[in-house]
């Protein structure tokens, strides 16, 4: 599933700053599987899918309902951890951090996003 209103951080690259600090920079860890980049298997990773844990952005109001858009708060999205290995040692459910954000092999195609980031780490949250 995409993020919502992607176009807030796209002109024809990603705003990662941006999203970043829109988002606080935390997201709750859902899932992970190896990548390898079939034109260059050298270039390995983890694929990892996060979900938004707070999205401070205005999106602003939908032109034809009048109602006031979504915000990306609870939106799963995946990225691409090109840290050379095969797994990261987070749990499901951890709170995590982005690290490093790779804009050279980062893709807008349409709304779909392909992210990579060098790497992404545990974040200590205290909940209530």
């Amino acid at each position: 599933m995409p993020i919502n209103n992607a176009w807030v951080f796209t002109e024809t690259k990603f705003k990662a700053d941006e999203f970043l600090k829109k988002t606080h920079n935390l997201y709750k860890f859902a899932s992970q599987r190896p990548y390898t980049n079939k034109k260059d298997p050298s270039e390995t990773g983890v694929f990892v899918n996060l979900l938004v844990v707070k999205d401070d952005t205005d999106y602003g109001y939908d032109k034809k309902t009048g109602m006031k858009r979504d915000d990306n708060t609870l939106s799963n999205f995946g990225v691409t951890i090109l840290n050379g290995k095969d797994h990261v040692d987070i749990q499901k459910g951890d709170f995590v951090r982005l690290v490093d954000f790779v804009p050279e092999k980062s893709f807008v195609i349409g709304f779909d996003l392909l992210l990579r980031f060098k790497n992404v780490e545990k974040v200590n949250v205290q909940t209530k």
